[in-house]
């Protein structure tokens, strides 16, 4: 990102960015009453692929084995996907809390079928599934 266009990002949205990037904070699961298998509606916070900006998105997801996950019916034309597959530096924020995180598709068909069954309405099972990890 360039140094006019962070000053720009900056006076608009203010140090949201550099929260995201420069300084990932360590999960604390028990402040947002997470158990294993629920399912949630949060907002991820990615990059723009293109922009370099923040891009939020509110998903329903799964919480389970101590990280989030997202599906989505495809990659193609979701932008949130694509920008995850792009840089995998994300924001996952909970009840208000928020979770420094890496993400990276589930490639474990295994894994995948798991998280889509604990979704609570018919499991899709040709989604696409992310995983985000919380740092630290």
């Amino acid at each position: 990102m360039t140094p006019g266009r962070r000053a720009w990002f900056r006076h608009h949205a203010g140090d949201g960015l550099a929260a995201l990037v420069q300084r990932p904070q360590a999960p604390y699961i028990p402040a947002v009453n997470l158990t294993d298998g629920a399912v949630i509606v949060g907002e991820i916070t990615t990059i723009g692929r293109k922009t370099g900006l923040p891009r939020t998105v509110g998903l329903r997801l799964v919480y389970h084995g101590g990280c989030f996950y997202a599906s989505s019916s495809r990659v193609g034309g979701k932008h949130w996907c694509q920008n995850m597959i792009s840089n995998p530096a994300v924001e996952v924020t909970v009840n208000g809390e928020r979770f420094a995180c890496f993400a990276a598709q589930v490639t474990d068909d295994k894994l995948r079928r798991r998280i889509l069954e604990r979704r609570d309405s018919a499991p899709k099972m040709e989604r696409v599934v992310f995983e985000m990890r919380p740092k630290g």
